[in-house]
């Protein structure tokens, strides 16, 4: 039986204040740069829900950006004090982007708002509730041929095994997540986080 098509409509977007990236000296939302503070240590610490206190230093949300950062000592100059970026710190941020999202993916289904596994996916899409599909690295095939097909936006977050980890099993490729209702925006929050993550990691030098 064929998947029935269902499209999300698009997000507006919220206009609100810009900040300056310190390696390019461009101008963005927030939702498109990542902010670092120096710690209580003298190290250059993400603050990816920009929460902590202290003077913020914003980069572009772009690995390729952060590397440059470490290289040219850009931290030390924003802050104007001796200040340390460990090497690490470009994958930390990676990982951290990504453990946002999959947090989300976790309330999502601990809402009952999220399945896993293509059957499920199958019934949910079927029942017109699915509003955003989650694939894993490993997808391929003729099962995400059928879910393209659908029309639903398609998000690639992480491995089988990060998937899995949401759902309590060791591996979950297929992922969908029901239309947003009052309940909450989780299509928006996860869509969201998923994409500024590929856009992360899509621009290193790695």
């Amino acid at each position: 039986m064929a998947l029935a098509m269902h499209l999300e409509p698009a997000a507006s977007a919220v206009p609100g204040p810009l900040r300056t990236c310190i390696v390019t000296r461009e101008t963005a939302a927030p939702e498109r740069m990542i902010r670092f503070v120096v710690g209580p240590e003298g190290d250059v610490v993400p603050d990816l829900a920009r929460r902590l206190p202290g003077r913020g230093m914003w980069l572009r949300a772009e690995r390729a950006v952060l590397e440059q950062a470490i290289v040219r000592k850009a931290f030390a100059r924003a802050a104007r004090a001796p200040v340390r970026a460990s090497a690490d710190l470009p994958e930390r941020v990676e990982t951290l982007l990504l453990a946002r999202v999959l947090e989300d993916l976790s309330r999502a289904r601990r809402a009952g708002r999220a399945v896993a596994g293509f059957v499920r996916v199958e019934q949910m899409i079927g029942r017109h509730r699915a509003g955003l599909l989650v694939v894993a690295s490993e997808a391929n095939g003729d099962g995400l041929s059928k879910l393209e097909a659908t029309g639903l936006p398609i998000e690639h977050l992480g491995d089988a095994a990060a998937l899995g980890g949401v759902f309590g099993r060791d591996r979950a490729i297929y992922v969908a997540v029901a239309r947003d209702d009052v309940s909450g925006q989780f299509i928006q929050r996860i869509a969201g986080g998923a994409a500024r993550w590929r856009g992360y990691r899509s621009n290193g030098a790695g």
